[in-house]
């Protein structure tokens, strides 16, 4: 099955690279994941716990799940982070992520400029059984393995009102390198970086007591062609909804959050199909937990997010 699974990763090679930054469908639910500036534009201090698997049934198949949290320190400033483990087959990586945000407030309405600053530490480790490597001598793979700790860093702005949002950000800004190039290889083994486009509008609808909100991704990474995710949540009374995405690569998302009282639970599901991966597995699936914290900062906050 391993050799199977090595040799079915070369046909989606997109999603190969986008591990070294994971996506999550829901990202919408807690996008300080893509954009440090992100950090205190709550009026409650999220803390987040959230797993993605993809492709399930299929073994060896990438696992990734964080636990994040961030909000305002006084009206302008705030500061969060992430600790995020990575496991795709052979390798695993954990993150330590902690971002600075500073919010401007532009005029009455409360629409907020913020810029965001963030750091992050990388364990990376590479690591092949013998028995799972493809025969013959090859410079790409190894059976001894490899660690290495790294550090790099993130930047972002969000522009955000009362029914809109549209963000900026980009990671890895030092491309930092976790291992020698392969020899012979177009591509060195660094940490490309990663540009991310956000935006989202909200609509009300019936009573004011439903939401329209269509919403975008866009990312674009190094030796790879822009990735898209087209998406429309439909909203009940700010705490339940539920949404259809569409993403450029070739799957189809179906999303629903729904809380009570300072706890909201998410879950998506994702199917693809492009690639020949699809015919070897069950879909891929993500679960999050989220707990709203207000505190005397998060009251005295320029922001004003339900």
């Amino acid at each position: 099955m391993r050799h199977i699974f090595l040799i079915l990763m070369f046909f989606v090679a997109t999603e190969i690279y986008a591990q070294q930054n994971p996506i999550f469908s829901n990202y919408y639910d807690n996008e300080i994941i893509i954009n440090p500036a992100i950090s205190g534009s709550k009026t409650y201090n999220p803390l987040s716990v959230k797993a993605r698997q993809q492709w399930l049934g299929f073994e060896n198949a990438p696992l990734t799940s964080y636990i994040s949290y961030h909000g305002a320190l006084n009206n302008r400033s705030a500061m969060g982070g992430y600790l995020m483990f990575d496991r795709s087959f052979p390798s695993t990586q954990a993150n330590l992520h902690l971002s600075y945000a500073y919010h401007v407030p532009l005029n009455y309405d409360k629409i907020n400029l913020s810029f965001g600053l963030g750091a992050k530490v990388m364990y990376y480790a590479l690591d092949f059984n013998s028995g799972d490597l493809p025969p013959g001598d090859d410079n790409a793979f190894s059976s001894s393995s490899y660690e290495k700790t790294i550090g790099d860093a993130s930047s972002g702005i969000y522009l955000y009102g009362r029914n809109f949002y549209f963000g900026f950000s980009a990671s890895n800004l030092f491309q930092s390198t976790f291992n020698n190039p392969i020899s012979g290889s177009p591509y060195s083994n660094i940490e490309y970086r990663n540009y991310f486009g956000t935006g989202g509008y909200k609509f009300q609808i019936i009573n004011n007591d439903w939401q329209l909100e269509p919403s975008f991704l866009i990312r674009k990474m190094q030796y790879q062609p822009n990735v898209t995710d087209l998406n429309a949540r439909i909203i009940f009374l700010e705490k339940t909804w539920a949404s259809l995405s569409y993403r450029s690569s070739g799957s189809a998302i179906f999303g629903f959050g729904f809380g009570k009282g300072n706890m909201h639970l998410s879950y998506s599901y994702d199917h693809t199909f492009a690639g020949e991966i699809m015919n070897y597995n069950y879909g891929t699936h993500e679960i999050g937990i989220t707990f709203r914290i207000e505190t005397m900062a998060t009251q005295r906050h320029i922001g004003f997010w339900q």
